[in-house]
């Protein structure tokens, strides 16, 4: 809400300018702007700090207040850093990208050990997350000095909220769909469960490893291409490596998450229960990653509006799904629920995007790679019950898929008709 979806309208609208000075002008309207909305919704949030706190935390105390006013600090200054981040994932520079992302983890990691260690405890936890994305954010103003004007134009602002302001409703959306599983949990099975379902969950989350570190570098690479004839050939290329690499990723998870976390609690046998979870939540985030490259034509075609539209739908299906799967199979019907809203996710995305921006997808190759995931994973199913030699098993499973994944990228497929 603070951003107001501007991070995703400045890197939508940069790549129609068609001069470094109105792109200069643009980053420097939609940090003023970005800047003083932040400013306004973190004063609101100081304002409305008891109510949030009644709301949020179902109690009203001045360090309750004190919480949410410095996590709503960390918030405004992260809206700094956008606009920078995004033109180094413009000017492909992703070593000085990762070092910035590094440089606030570490900062962050060591004043949460200082302050907790102090006594501060949770306070100590979100001062030290607001610390570091003000150290953050100031390393970031260089680059935002050197490629940024200091201008503002609606003329070039007016496009960018137009593609931006959907998104607020849809990362709500998102972030509604990914909690509302263990809301709806404790209305039906013990605390505990929903506790031993989050580590399931946790685990088989890992999935988005790879998503998140895939996002920043695809969509410019999408946007780069748009204006070249043969970008749809290109960009259905890059699908296809891009998924078999998610399917690999997908398809460890589910294979060995079920050990690891048996391996990481060994005095816990409680928490082994979770390890039905794992393959169900990481098949979940594969229709998550078949969402982000199936979509781009909404991105492309600017029309933003559709994503909110997607993600009701698929928020919708979650919470319809928890309803009707929980009380009959309990946390596993939780994971199903959430199988079923990211599968929605996907299949709108690709259904709106194809008939927006149409993709010549390697349907025959994606096929093959799902088959052989699939074989795999049920064949990961008969591993002997004995641990070395069943992780030795699997392992060969996971090696040959790999193969087999290999074979399908490098043969030649006659692309289909659009």
């Amino acid at each position: 809400m603070f951003r107001l979806g501007l991070d995703s309208g400045f890197f939508r609208v940069h790549y129609d300018l068609e001069t470094e000075a109105e792109r200069r002008r643009l980053a420097g309207t939609v940090a003023l702007f970005a800047a003083a909305v932040g400013a306004l919704f973190f004063a609101g949030t100081i304002a409305a700090s008891g109510p949030l706190a009644r709301v949020v935390l179902d109690a009203d105390a001045p360090d309750l207040r004190r919480l949410i006013v410095i996590v709503a600090a960390d918030v405004w200054l992260g809206t700094f850093a956008f606009v920078p981040l995004a033109l180094l994932r413009i000017q492909d520079r992703p070593g000085l990208f990762s070092a910035f992302a590094v440089l606030r983890h570490v900062v962050n990691i060591a004043l949460k050990v200082a302050l907790v260690m102090k006594g501060l405890g949770v306070a100590g936890v979100v001062w030290s997350d607001a610390i570091a994305t003000g150290v953050f954010s100031l390393a970031l103003l260089p680059i935002l000095w050197r490629h940024a004007a200091p201008a503002f134009s609606w003329r070039l602002l007016a496009p960018a909220l137009h593609f931006g302001i959907p998104k607020v409703p849809h990362g709500i959306l998102v972030q509604a769909l990914n909690l509302a599983d263990r809301k709806i949990l404790d209305l039906f099975v013990t605390r505990a469960e929903v506790g031993i379902y989050q580590l399931g969950y946790t685990f088989g989350s890992t999935v988005k490893f790879p998503l998140s570190a895939f996002e920043p570098a695809w969509q410019p690479f999408v946007y780069a291409q748009v204006r070249r004839p043969d970008a749809p050939a290109v960009l259905a290329r890059v699908a296809t490596w891009a998924f078999a690499s998610f399917l690999a990723v997908c398809l460890a998870v589910a294979v060995l998450g079920g050990d690891l976390l048996v391996l990481m609690t060994p005095k816990n046998p409680a928490f082994w229960s979770a390890a039905g979870i794992v393959p169900v939540v990481a098949l979940a985030y594969l229709f998550h990653g078949a969402f982000l490259l199936g979509s781009i034509g909404i991105g492309i075609e600017k029309r933003a509006r559709y994503y909110p539209i997607i993600t009701a739908a698929a928020a919708a299906t979650n919470v319809a799904g928890n309803f009707l799967l929980i009380p009959r199979f309990g946390t596993v019907g939780a994971a199903w629920a959430t199988v079923l809203s990211y599968a929605v996710m996907a299949g709108l995305g690709l259904a709106i995007s194809r008939r927006l921006y149409p993709v010549p997808f390697e349907n025959g190759r994606l096929a093959a790679l799902l088959a052989a995931a699939a074989l795999a994973y049920g064949c990961s199913l008969l591993a002997p019950a004995e641990r070395a030699l069943g992780l030795l098993v699997k392992l060969g499973l996971l090696a040959a898929f790999v193969v087999v994944a290999g074979v399908a990228l490098r043969r030649r497929e006659r692309p289909p008709e659009l």
